[in-house]
Parts: structure tokens; C-alpha cells; sequence
């Protein structure tokens, strides 16, 4: 078989490589098979083996036609025989520009692939080192992006590290999770052996958050201390300074230091000169380059005076704000790590990796390191029970973040173009195989992984059920946990038998993870120190020799315990961004055992059900605070929304504050009006918790509501329907199944009210279609706001009519004198017609964000159809003859509108599936030789796609509607307002 594909690849077309998958299907072999031979004979892709023969004729071509289109580019380029789009023609023309000079025509001959395409896979998965001279300089190709985006960066970086005669002070800024305590030991890695630096310069990482408030103890940790110093201080000591003289000090989460903090480095950084805590006469001589960063904005979390001793700012930005290549680099970089690891080879499924791609990472590279580790755990266990042994990342192998995150709509043709296939990495042959010193013999009875994993395989080979066996290994977990604790406690060993076994470092991490976890569980005692870092230390060695984490018991940590378990994910979080490491998921679950069985009883008190006030303005938290004063309490917990705040802003805090109160048995949302009386399905859906949403909230219903979930052992829905019974209004949620509803107002109910029923129902007889009209009079409730409230538990309002206005804020209102006129009907029509269009709007199977622009500069007609019709070609929805058929129907007669909007069409035979483009333009451009357009939607509907058009038209036709797609700014808000409540058609 080898000699095979070997023999078809040297006889394929130049022009037209062959893709693995096609030499498989020739062969009737799997693809992977294909890989594996090519890869081993170092012969590049398909896609890659194209590259020096298309880009030699698109010279030719480009140097006589300079002024060429990427039409007619990709016209000369099928005359000369290639198989190519012009989307494909365009993206490696962009490339060629790049690369034609002198000194990228050499990099070119160096193999030195030009941008980050698919074909690099292997080359994205890990980097090697390059026979370059400067064996220093090649330190920072670690760094993904050194030589693309963040080549500015790396140039300052290096030029911080060589300026004579020991560096300039540097400050790293951008988010956590995205690399500045890697660029910071990469630095210091070139630092090493250059003219301002020795070959051995020491490197200190000292996390200023730690001593955030303490300027002391910052001293002291700093600068060192003198005999007597102060209590406890019984010999002289070495500060960070001292010890870092003529090396690099990294000053971590530099914004977390007081003023007075930030004011002790000034004379260090000036001369060099700094005095240990307690010595008044003695000056002492430390020189040091310091690299300071932050996840704030400099100018407003550091002093100015401080960021003026620093000269050189480096940014590194978030994740999503990286190249989707760079991306797939840290993608398959973690993935080869993970290959390696497993000694075996990884196949990545298209779905994933478009999703791990176009997904949102809020911890970036960290996170993404992260659920990469966890999707490879999964895959890896689910290819133990298929008993194939081969590892497969699918879809359903991500993280639930992931996977919810996913929309296909949003996939852009980058992301398409970078993956087009399965992935592959591989294993290289460094293998990692770490042996055990004498005293890490003791861990073997401790070691809770190896013996779940013995477990899992034996029932396997006993023929038991995957459900089965995770119900027994749950039970085995907590059995084999009590009783390594037991004899932990009863062994009597002592802190210098531990650092001996685990090392320094795992000590000194466990006793973060534990101060940490003391900050949610203040009752946590220190005896978890000693068996956690033994726990902790046979993790790391299982991570690093490959082994798998067994723990199905997950959700029953997560429910039975979730105070433990949410202080475990908060230790966890945040051990990762201190110490740059990643812990797999399930390491939570048994930090959670640890903290469970480690707390004094006192502390860890049966769980109630949580009391969360929200509001707009300053209004909640003072209610709580009065109920916790009432009650003798502070169980109530209130959250101030800022006025400005969006609906999703607000849901968001409150979904994360509804996690932080939760004690296993749910919540009680106390809010008032608008946007916050919805959050309770989305806590739901993001949490899993029972939550009920009460509104009309004042102080003395939170008092009721801390009285009984406190004193009472009533359940959640017994204490949300008895608040509810208090005359203040439950929750909109209850209602799910309400009808839409006109609802008319009078003093009375009768007489106005009805006759101005049968005005509407004889001028809207054609618009209320699933609506009815009902009256209400305001002698019915001396509240206006109740009358209101207890129409919504039976209707949808959508409109308020009558005498007098309720000035409710919600509903639009049309006064009596006002509805008797046609403008008045027609704005109550305009309404009902708004709420049929969003209820039954399918434009979201036609209509994506990837077929929405927004044009800075347009100048010409021609162009805006031929850039949205080339894009709907290349992905298959449009034949190539549809351009050509848009400007026969343009030449036939205008498609100008109303209101300045276009619609441009095409023959509908031509179109393979339904799509509409649209464009928004800055400035009009001129469309038929007199009039002015500045949105454009083109039409790529096929013959039975009548209802697309109709409820287009229906938007289009409404003045409002066209005057918020003209204020967008976002392709995001264009698609809410046309697709907004969506229904798919099947």
C-alpha cells in the first residue's frame, strides 16, 4: 500500500494535487492510512505541493496583467489548466503580494510557508527549532504569532532585553489567560548570554497580588529584612531584589500593588540601590530589569510616575482578537502536547475544530489549553470502550461551553478555508517517561487515579455496562478516599517528610489552593494541606506520564456538595492563571472531597434556599441590607444593575451572583420591573438550579422571604407562591402559554372601553389574526400597575388604548382621540403587523451573519454585487452563471425601492439553495443612473422560496424597521433585527 501512494503521488497532476481523502478512495484505504505515509516521507499536502507551481504561473500572469481581477485572474488560471475558485484565487493572490520581494523570495526557498493555511498542520502542531544563527533569537518562535501578529511585540521584546547596559524596564499588558508570564520567561531565556546579561541570570516571578495591601510585607518579600526587624524576624534574610541582582524580576498583576507599593520600586528602578526592612545606615546595590504586567489599563491602574520609569509597553491581545491561523496554531500545538502525552495519534473531527476556532475562550489561551486537555480526556475514554484504542475529538467531545457556543451560521469562510477536512496530529518520538525517586514510593497506596483506572478496565473485562460501571466506580471513590484519609491521619507525618516527597512547589501551590478555598469556606481546616499535596502531586505525574482521570462521580460532587465545589472551580481558576499550569476538570470534583471532609462541622451547615434581590439603580442592595438587619442575618444578597446596563449585561451578573448564593436548594430572584423579571430560565439553563422570579419587590416582602427561608423548612415553589399570594405580583415566566392581547382602558371598564372595542375589532379586522381586545376599567384596583400585572398573567400585551395614560413604560400607549384618526389605527396596525412578522419570520434559513456587510466605502454598484455573489458562490449556493443573470435583470429595469434600498436578483434555476446578501453602506452610491441606494439585498431564491420574499418585503416595507438597520453598526444587529424569532420550516 505504501509504495502505492507514494507511486500516485509522483504521477498526479502538478496543477492538481491529489487530497488524501481522493488517494484513499482510489485505494479503498482510510485516510488516515494516507497521512501516515506522506508524513513519513516528509511530503507536504495537497494543498502545499500546489503552492510553488500556482504561485510560479500567477506571477507570470500578475507581471504582464498588474491591473488583473481576481475574476479574471482565476479565468486564466482554469485556461491553464488548475481546478480553482475565485475566492481560492483571491486569498493566494493576497498571499503572493506578501511574499514577492527579495529577502521573502529567500524565506520562500527556505521551505518557510508563507501564511497560516491547512497544509501547515504539522507544522502548527509544534515548533522545532530553524538552523538559524542566533541560536537566542529562536526562543521567541515559541511564542505563536512571533512573526505575524505579534512580530511588533517580539521586535520590542528583544530590544528591551539587548538596550545597553542592563535592559529597559518593560510592562506587558492584555487579559489573563493570553501569555505575558510566557513572553516574560521567554525574555528572560534570550536574556541569558547576551552583553547585558550572564549566562546563568537569574529569574524571579513574584505575583504582586499577594501583598496587594500589605506594603510591609511587600518589603520584606522584596527588599529582605534585618535581624529584629520585627516580631519574629530571628535572622537576616535575602529579599527578591538581592537575589535577582543582574537578572530579571517578573512583577505579576503589577496593578493589584497600593500607590505605596508602587512608590517602594521607585528608587530600585532609578538607582539601582534599596535598603533591607530594618536597616537604617546600610545601602545595598541590586541590579535588576524589571518586567512588570498587568490585566488592567495602564493609564488608569498605575501610577504615573511609575508607568514613566518603565519606557517599553508591550500588549498582547485577547484570543479572539488573534488571527483565526494563529489560533489553529495553539490549537494543534495543544493537541500534539496531548498526542504526545497518549503516545498516540489524534484525529480532530472538521466539527470541532471549526468550533474550538470560531468559539469564544473569555480565559484564552489558558481556557483553551484547558478544554482541549478535557475534550482529549473524554476522547481517549470513549475509545477504551468502543475498544479500538483510536482517539477521536468529535463534537460531542468538547466542553458544554463549547457546544453551546457553536453556530454554524457563524463559521466564516477563514475558518473553512484554514479546515477543510479532519485533522491529524501525531506523536513525535521525544516521549516523556519521568521515573519515581525513592521517596515518591510512599505515594503508591495513595495513588486514587491508577487504582480507579485498574478498576474501570477489570469491569470492562467483566462485561459490565458503562452506566453500571459508573455507578460502582462512584461508589469505589469514596470509599478508597475515606480510607487513604484515615491512614493519612493516623501516619503522623511531618511538613519536611511531605516537601521531601512532593517538592517545594507542590507544597506551596496546595497552601494557595487552600487559602484560596478558605475565602468561600472559612471553616476549612489546615490539616487538608499535607494529604492534598500528596493528592495534587500524583496528578501532575499522572498528567505528565499520560494516564487517564477516572471520576464519573462529577455531578453528584456538583449536586451533593456544591459549596465545596464551587470553591474548588474558584482555587482552581485561579492556581491556574498564578501558576500557568492546567488541571483537568475532574481535578475539581476531588479538591471538592478534600475541602468536603476537611471542614469543621459548625461551618458546613445544612444548605437553604438563597434570597438574590436585583434591580435597576441602588435599590436591591439596601432592601437586603435592611432585611439582614431586620432578621439579624446577612442571608439576603442584593445586586445593583447600572442603568445603562443591557439586558444580557444584566443577565449575566445575575446568572454569575445566582451561582456564588447557592447552597444546593435553589434560589429565590426577587426583582423588579423590565428585562431582570426574565433571567430566571437562563439562571436554569447556565446553572442547573431551581430558581423562581418574583417581581413588584419592596423591603418588606425580602424580609418575608429571608424570614421563611431561614426559619421554615418550607420548599421553594411552597415560599414563591405565598410571597405571590401577598398581592405582589409572580413571576412573567408562569405565563407561558398567553395570548396576545389589545388591552383598552376607561374609568369603568363599559361603555368607552366597548365601544372602542368594536371601533378596533371593525378597522382591524384583517390584523388580528390570534389577538383578542379586552377591557379593563381603573375602578377595578385603585393600582393602575396592578391591573397591568394581572392582565399579563392571562395576555401578552401589546398595546395599551384609553383615556388615560398609564405611563407604564413598557407597553406603547395610544390615547382615544388619537386611535379614532387613520394615523392613530395605522401606528396600533403597525404593531400588530410587527408582531406577526417577528412570530412567524423564517429569514434566519436564508439570511446569515457571513452574507451581512457593513461598507466603510462603496464606489460603485458593480462592486457590492460582485463581492456578495462571489461569496455566495463559493460556498456552493449559486452557480457561476448567477452573476451574470443579476446584471441581465439589472439591465432589463431598476430594482431600486422606496427608501432608498435595492433588490438585485438573479434566474432562481441557478441558485442550489435559498440565500439573501445584504449590504449596508456608509455613503449611497448611485444605482440606476439617477437614484441613490445605501442598503442592498440581494435575492438568491429558488422559484418556491415565495415566503422568503414576503416576509422581507414585509420588514423592508417598514420605515422604522429600515432606519434601525441603517443605525447598525454590527453585522450581529443587522441579523437580530431581520431573523429576530426565527421558526424553521421542516
Amino acid at each position: 500500500m505504501e509504495e502505492q501512494i507514494l507511486q500516485i503521488i509522483k504521477d498526479e497532476d502538478s496543477k492538481n494535487p491529489l487530497t488524501d481523502e481522493e488517494i484513499a478512495s482510489r485505494l479503498q484505504v482510510f485516510r488516515e492510512d494516507v497521512t501516515t505515509v506522506r508524513r513519513k516521507h516528509h511530503i507536504p499536502d495537497s494543498r502545499k505541493r500546489r503552492k510553488p507551481v500556482i504561485f510560479e504561473d500567477m506571477k507570470r500572469i500578475l507581471t504582464e496583467n498588474p491591473d488583473l481581477s481576481d475574476r479574471g485572474l482565476t479565468r486564466m488560471l482554469e485556461d491553464a489548466g488548475y481546478r480553482i475558485g475565485k475566492y481560492a484565487a483571491g486569498k493566494l493572490r493576497e498571499e503572493l503580494l506578501e511574499l514577492w520581494t527579495p529577502s521573502v523570495a529567500c524565506r520562500e526557498k527556505e521551505n518557510a510557508s508563507p501564511a497560516p493555511v491547512y497544509a501547515k498542520h504539522a507544522e502548527y502542531a509544534e515548533h522545532t527549532e530553524s538552523g538559524a544563527e542566533d541560536d537566542r533569537a529562536n526562543v521567541f518562535s515559541a511564542f505563536v504569532g512571533f512573526d505575524g501578529s505579534m512580530k511588533t511585540q517580539i521586535t520590542r521584546a528583544q530590544a528591551a532585553v539587548l538596550y545597553p547596559p542592563r535592559g529597559l524596564h518593560c510592562l506587558i499588558y492584555g487579559p489573563s489567560g493570553v501569555g505575558k508570564s510566557f513572553l516574560a520567561e521567554l525574555m528572560h531565556e534570550y536574556a541569558c548570554g547576551s552583553e547585558n546579561f550572564g549566562k546563568d541570570a537569574p529569574y524571579f516571578e513574584f505575583n504582586c497580588a499577594d501583598y496587594a495591601d500589605n506594603p510591609q510585607l511587600l518589603l520584606a518579600q522584596l527588599f529582605g529584612y534585618s535581624k529584629g526587624a520585627f516580631t519574629g524576624a530571628a535572622d537576616n534574610k535575602k529579599g527578591v531584589v538581592e537575589l535577582c541582582n543582574g537578572g530579571i524580576l517578573f512583577l505579576d498583576e503589577v496593578h493589584r500593588l497600593l500607590p505605596e507599593g508602587q512608590e517602594i520600586l521607585f528608587y530600585l528602578m532609578d538607582k539601582g540601590r534599596f535598603r533591607r526592612l530594618g536597616e537604617v545606615d546600610t545601602q545595598r546595590e541590586s541590579h535588576v530589569m524589571v518586567i512588570a504586567a498587568t490585566t488592567e489599563n495602564p493609564q488608569s491602574s498605575l501610577l504615573l510616575t511609575f508607568r514613566r520609569r518603565i519606557p517599553m509597553v508591550i500588549e498582547i491581545p485577547s484570543l479572539k482578537d488573534r488571527p483565526a491561523g494563529e489560533k489553529l496554531q495553539f490549537i494543534l500545538r495543544f493537541f500534539q502536547r496531548e498526542s504526545r502525552r497518549l503516545g498516540k495519534q489524534i484525529k480532530i473531527r472538521q466539527q470541532a475544530l471549526w468550533c474550538l476556532l470560531g468559539g469564544d475562550c473569555p480565559g484564552n489561551v489558558g481556557q483553551l489549553k484547558s478544554d482541549i486537555q478535557v475534550c482529549c480526556a473524554k476522547a481517549f475514554l470513549e475509545g477504551r470502550a468502543r475498544k479500538d484504542g483510536r482517539i477521536t475529538v468529535s463534537f460531542p467531545s468538547l466542553t458544554e461551553n463549547l457546544r453551546k457556543g457553536y453556530v454554524p451560521d457563524r463559521i466564516t469562510k477563514e475558518i473553512k478555508e484554514l479546515c477543510p477536512d479532519d485533522c491529524y496530529v501525531f506523536p513525535d518520538d521525544s516521549g516523556e517517561d519521568a521515573g519515581k525517586s525513592g521517596a515518591e514510593t510512599f505515594l503508591e497506596g495513595f495513588n486514587i487515579y491508577e487504582s480507579l483506572e485498574e478498576k474501570y478496565d477489570q469491569l470492562l473485562r467483566d462485561g459490565l455496562r458503562e452506566r453500571d460501571i459508573e455507578v460502582q466506580l462512584t461508589d469505589e471513590i469514596e470509599s478508597r478516599f475515606q480510607r487513604h484519609i484515615h491512614e493519612f491521619q493516623k501516619s503522623g507525618i511531618r511538613e519536611d517528610e511531605i516537601a521531601s516527597i512532593v517538592g517545594d512547589d507542590i507544597l506551596s501551590m496546595t497552601r494557595d489552593i487552600c487559602d484560596l478555598a478558605r475565602k468561600r469556606l472559612p471553616g476549612l481546616e489546615e490539616q487538608v494541606v499535607f494529604p492534598l499535596a500528596i493528592h495534587l502531586n500524583m496528578a501532575m505525574e499522572r498528567m505528565r506520564s499520560h494516564g487517564r482521570m477516572v471520576y464519573p462521580g462529577m455531578e453528584n460532587i456538583r449536586q451533593q456538595s456544591y459549596e465545596d465545589y464551587e470553591a474548588a472551580c474558584y482555587a482552581v481558576d485561579e492556581i491556574q492563571k498564578k501558576y500557568y499550569l492546567t488541571l483537568p476538570e475532574e481535578e475539581k470534583a476531588f479538591l471538592a472531597m478534600y475541602f468536603r471532609k476537611f471542614r469543621k462541622k459548625d461551618m458546613a451547615q445544612e444548605g437553604r434556599i438563597a434570597v438574590l434581590v436585583v434591580s435597576h439603580g441602588p435599590v436591591a442592595s439596601a432592601m437586603a441590607q435592611v432585611a439582614n438587619a431586620i432578621m439579624g442575618t446577612e442571608h439576603a444578597v442584593g445586586v445593583d444593575m447600572n442603568l445603562w446596563d443591557t439586558p444580557a449585561q444584566m443577565a449575566e451578573k445575575t446568572v454569575d451572583m445566582a451561582r456564588r448564593v447557592n447552597q444546593g436548594k435553589g434560589c429565590i430572584v426577587l426583582a423588579d420591573m423590565g428585562s431582570l423579571l426574565n433571567v430566571g430560565q437562563k439562571i436554569r439553563e447556565e446553572t442547573g438550579m431551581r430558581v423562581r422570579v418574583l417581581s413588584r419587590t419592596d423591603t418588606m416582602m425580602v424580609v418575608e422571604a429571608v424570614r421563611k427561608t431561614m426559619w421554615t423548612d418550607e420548599s421553594l415553589n411552597e415560599i414563591a407562591d405565598e410571597l405571590d399570594k401577598i398581592k405582589l405580583t409572580g413571576t412573567r415566566e408562569q405565563a407561558e402559554a398567553r395570548k396576545k392581547a389589545i388591552l383598552c382602558l376607561c374609568i369603568t371598564g363599559q361603555g368607552a372601553a366597548v365601544k372602542l372595542k368594536e371601533h378596533l375589532t371593525e378597522r382591524l379586522k384583517s390584523n388580528l389574526s390570534g389577538t383578542v381586545i379586552v377591557t379593563r376599567g381603573y375602578i377595578e384596583d385603585s393600582s393602575i400597575e396592578r391591573i397591568i400585572a394581572n392582565t399579563e398573567k392571562e395576555y401578552e400585551i401589546l398595546a395599551i388604548v384609553g383615556t388615560i395614560n398609564p405611563e407604564s413604560g413598557t407597553y406603547p400607549f395610544i390615547s382615544v382621540s388619537r386611535i379614532y384618526s387613520p394615523e392613530g389605527i395605522g401606528e396600533l396596525r403597525g404593531i400588530l403587523k410587527r408582531s406577526a412578522m417577528f412570530e412567524e419570520n423564517q429569514l434566519s434559513e436564508v439570511i446569515s451573519p457571513d452574507h451581512i456587510y457593513i461598507r466603510t466605502e462603496a464606489e460603485f454598484k458593480d462592486q457590492i454585487i460582485d463581492e456578495a455573489v462571489g461569496h455566495m458562490e463559493e460556498e456552493g449556493l449559486v452557480r457561476q452563471e448567477f452573476l451574470l443573470s443579476v446584471y441581465k435583470r439589472e439591465g432589463m429595469m431598476t430594482t431600486r425601492l422606496s427608501q432608498g434600498i435595492a433588490i438585485p436578483h438573479g434566474d432562481p434555476g441557478l441558485v442550489t439553495k435559498p440565500v439573501i446578501s445584504v449590504t449596508k453602506l456608509d455613503k449611497p452610491v448611485l444605482w440606476d443612473g439617477v437614484n441613490t441606494v445605501d442598503v442592498i439585498f440581494i435575492l438568491g431564491i429558488q422559484e418556491d422560496s415565495r415566503k422568503y420574499f414576503e416576509q422581507l418585503y414585509q420588514i423592508i416595507s417598514d420605515e422604522s424597521m429600515v432606519s434601525a438597520i441603517r443605525a447598525s453598526r454590527t453585522r450581529e444587529e443587522i441579523w437580530n433585527l431581520l431573523c429576530k424569532n426565527t421558526k424553521s420550516v421542516n
